[in-house]
């Protein structure tokens, strides 16, 4: 154990978290926070990165306010040995514990910061070795041993205010959908931050036709730049009945739609480790990334993969294939089975 930590003062009042992954890797992260939280009650946390992310915690158990990593001067702190900017220095200073997310733990950003504050920088090795098979999330909590922190709960977990509960319960009401309909709403999220990780879209569809002559109740349909514009269009020029398309949404928007839905099912994206985070029951379609580190962590979470022999894929494999047989073979029956695992009857 880290002795600096061990003798560490539990009445820390200021606490900046930095952290500047994308979406997933910020959920799978938020179990470390939480630790970070709770070890420093009293502490005001604050977290710097890209606001669309962080405005998932922004005032919501997790940062009492949050700044962008982008802002003026930031860069002066990943430059070695060079003029560090004024007012960030003064900034950085004010705070007791730094915590940063990050591949290097003697790097550029962490050096200039212990420059400049007066308390204690801890640094948290952001991802595990490509083949090493050990869940990120678990990699992130074996790190809280040498602060001295301990680990409260090993789940992702979000947390909306009343105004965002609101926000979605007006959302499903314009849209002509009953609490009751809402509460057996499936929702679909058909794509990806990489085309790479999507099943064909074709088969999203023949899943949603099925359903629907099944089971008749509300669908919907997540759409956002990630999906792109050939998934986007197919999904807008669908006539099915009872599909609600959720575009143009910020994160946390999105969240406060989802919360109290039925079930989602999604690709390997961050907006399927959101789903897992609110507690939905979540179903995940992984290909060539490894479930083994990547899956969604919740209660109710169901991986599907199609065990083929290189998947998944080796590093440089990921980079060059372009016939992704781990997600094409991965046909709708597969998908209506783990749904039974869960308890729904199709």
């Amino acid at each position: 154990m880290d002795l600096s930590a061990k003798e560490s003062n539990p009445e820390v009042q200021s606490m900046l978290v930095i952290h500047q992954g994308a979406l997933g890797d910020f959920i799978l992260a938020l179990p470390v926070l939480s630790a970070f939280r709770k070890a420093y009650p009293k502490t005001r946390p604050f977290m710097m990165g890209y606001p669309r992310i962080l405005q998932l915690v922004e005032g919501r158990f997790y940062a009492k306010e949050i700044f962008s990593i982008d802002q003026k001067g930031v860069a002066t702190f990943f430059v070695r040995e060079g003029p560090l900017d004024r007012a960030l220095s003064q900034f950085f200073s004010a705070f007791e514990l730094i915590v940063v997310f990050g591949k290097d733990g003697r790097g550029t950003l962490i050096g200039n910061l212990k420059k400049v504050c007066q308390g204690r920088v801890f640094h948290i090795n952001s991802f595990p070795n490509w083949d090493e098979g050990v869940h990120l999330s678990d990699h992130l909590m074996r790190q809280l041993t040498r602060y001295g922190i301990p680990l409260s709960e090993t789940n992702p977990r979000l947390y909306l205010k009343e105004s965002d509960l609101e926000w979605g319960r007006n959302f499903w009401k314009e849209k002509e959908v009953s609490p009751e309909e809402r509460a057996k709403a499936i929702i679909l999220h058909p794509g990806s931050g990489s085309r790479k990780k999507i099943w064909p879209t074709k088969h999203f569809l023949d899943l949603l036709r099925h359903l629907q002559g099944d089971l008749g109740v509300t669908f919907l349909s997540v759409l956002g730049p990630a999906e792109g514009p050939e998934i986007q269009r197919t999904f807008e020029k669908t006539t099915l009945p009872r599909l609600v398309p959720a575009r143009g949404l910020s994160l946390i928007q999105l969240a406060s739609v989802m919360e109290g839905c039925r079930l989602f099912i999604g690709n390997d994206s961050g907006v399927s480790h959101m789903a897992a985070a609110l507690g939905l029951p979540t179903i995940a379609i992984f290909g060539p990334t490894d479930h083994r580190v990547w899956s969604p962590r919740g209660e109710k979470v169901e991986v599907i993969r199609m065990g083929i022999p290189c998947s998944p894929c080796a590093e440089e494999r990921f980079l060059l294939c372009k016939d992704f047989e781990c997600l094409s073979r991965i046909e709708v029956g597969d998908v209506l089975q783990r749904l039974r695992s869960l308890g729904l009857e199709v």
